[in-house]
């Protein structure tokens, strides 16, 4: 007895299964459909969904053939504990469970022929494995894998009922997903079964969900882009309003870290997102529009420091051509000559009032431009010494941060337009 048990154990497991085969006949065919009565929630960050639904198997069992005037019998759930069903489970479910109240939901009906119709109600929690990089204009697709926990292909095979065997109730709304699509399919997996390889028969079904945009382009998008325009305000304040334009700075640069990086409307994931690319980019030109000033008043003080010294210049200037000219009298200019006499004063008080008016024309002229405002009549005088002549390449183009500001009007907003074109092509 033991001589041949031994050697019924020895052989191949292919002779085996083919002697299997003969014995038990093809594999039982269990044809499975799925009625979902409501979708969600949703978490994307421990990438799982659930769903309610009503989850039916139906086979044929030739056993179980009777001769009666009814087609069908309704049995209870009492009546599933002696007969044969299938060991199906969910491969990526998490938390499923059967719904027990005020009894076990489910109920098979048998039909003369011998074919059984197993329905029961389950609460599905399964995996689903998210790709955020374009959250929130993003696209999932979730699936949910079915197959049998023992039985290898030679025993169960499972088949999709019918091509719309996965069926949504109309009244199922998502709160932050449109489901767009639902995909069926069908495979073989190899499973390893100690020292050999079982090929499991598996149902395949993806729900292809649509995140809804609206929230977040009113949270988001909307604030962040309306923070960005109220900081190129500071473009068209006066320069010399140091208080203004800083105060603007400085609050929508604060507004964009709280509105941004808050937190608020974004998942915790481990790359960034387009929604993390978009804040960003709006931080970029808020914290830049700051920094512009800061160059403009630089070039702006600079200005008015050497034009003050080129000011001083001058009227050092003035009164050494004036010192130099009360000295180098002639000596031979003969004391009788009273009308010329009288011309040489009156052309040395006419040049001496002049230079007061000149020099009265510089002040008022350095005054305008500490207040900010543009000099219109300033005059250029060559000099043949001095470094801080006003025909030297440093002062040639006065006035750059007027400048500046004027090129900032248009830049920014250009900039910012071509940045969001590539930015939608990018996510798209």
């Amino acid at each position: 007895m033991s001589t041949y048990l031994t050697t019924s154990f020895a052989l191949p497991y292919s002779l085996c299964s083919s002697r299997y085969q003969e014995l038990v006949g093809p594999p039982v065919m269990i044809q499975t459909d799925i009625e979902i009565r409501s979708f969600g929630p949703i978490s994307e960050s421990e990438r799982v969904y659930s769903m309610d639904c009503y989850f039916r198997q139906t086979w044929f069992d030739s056993r179980l053939k009777f001769f009666s005037q009814k087609d069908v019998l309704s049995m209870d759930w009492k009546f599933l504990q002696k007969v044969w069903i299938p060991d199906t489970f969910f491969l990526n479910g998490k938390s499923s469970y059967l719904h027990k109240i005020t009894v076990p939901n489910k109920f098979i009906r048998l039909r003369k022929d011998g074919q059984l119709k197993y329905s029961m109600r389950l609460t599905v929690k399964a995996s689903c494995p998210m790709h955020l990089r374009k959250y929130p204009l993003d696209t999932q697709a979730c699936p949910l894998e079915i197959g049998s926990y023992a039985y290898p292909s030679t025993d169960v095979l499972y088949s999709w009922n019918g091509d719309d065997a996965v069926t949504v109730s109309k009244d199922v709304v998502l709160s932050q997903y449109d489901l767009v699509n639902i995909t069926q399919s069908n495979r073989t997996n190899t499973v390893k079964v100690g020292d050999r390889d079982d090929q499991r028969s598996i149902l395949t079904v993806s729900f292809v969900i649509q995140r809804r945009r609206g929230y977040f382009i009113l949270q988001i998008y909307a604030p962040c882009a309306m923070i960005v325009g109220a900081s190129w305000v500071s473009f068209w304040i006066n320069r010399s309003d140091a208080a203004g334009r800083v105060a603007v700075g400085a609050t929508t640069v604060l507004t964009m870290v709280t509105m941004g990086f808050g937190g608020r409307g974004r998942e915790k994931v481990g790359s960034a997102t387009a929604i993390d690319w978009f804040v960003i980019m709006c931080f970029t030109f808020v914290f830049a529009a700051l920094v512009e000033y800061a160059f403009v008043n630089f070039i702006d003080n600079y200005e008015k420091q050497q034009i003050k010294k080129q000011l001083e210049l001058d009227r050092e200037k003035k009164k050494k051509e004036e010192a130099i000219g009360s000295i180098a009298e002639p000596q031979d200019t003969p004391v009788t000559q009273p009308t010329v006499r009288f011309q040489e004063d009156t052309d040395k008080n006419t040049r001496v009032k002049n230079t007061d008016e000149s020099l009265r024309q510089q002040q008022k002229q350095l005054q305008q431009l500490m207040q900010g405002q543009r000099l219109t009549s300033l005059r250029r005088r060559t000099f043949t010494t001095g470094r801080l002549s006003l025909e030297k390449s440093a002062y040639r183009n006065r006035h750059i941060a007027s400048k500046v500001d004027s090129y900032a009007r248009i830049l920014f907003p250009f900039r910012n337009k071509k940045q969001t074109k590539t930015a939608d092509s990018v996510n798209q």
